[in-house]
């Protein structure tokens, strides 16, 4: 499988996602709300999000994995601060 794709949910998409999910990112049923408004099941949030961590920390990817959420990620949460987002104003700090 390629690295930017885990079932449904890619890597830019799984970025996507968690940075909507700010500072709830530890709330599953709060994570599974975003996933579900943006179109994806319980089932293909959980299972994503347990593939793409296993992935980002897994030592034998040498980072890439980690090095693509992180900029995809960067990305997205500046364009929710741009556009007034909460959950982008919330990771102000970061």
């Amino acid at each position: 499988m390629l690295m930017g794709q885990t079932g449904r949910i890619s890597i830019e998409k799984y970025a996507e996602l968690c940075a909507k999910m700010g500072d709830i990112i530890n709330d599953n049923e709060a994570c599974v709300k975003i996933a579900e408004s943006s179109g994806y099941s319980r089932a293909e949030w959980n299972s994503a999000h347990t593939r793409w961590q296993k992935r980002i920390t897994d030592p034998e990817d040498m980072g890439k994995t980690a090095s693509k959420f992180v900029e995809c990620w960067q990305d997205e949460v500046k364009k929710l601060r741009t556009n007034g987002d909460s959950a982008g104003n919330s990771l102000k700090d970061r």
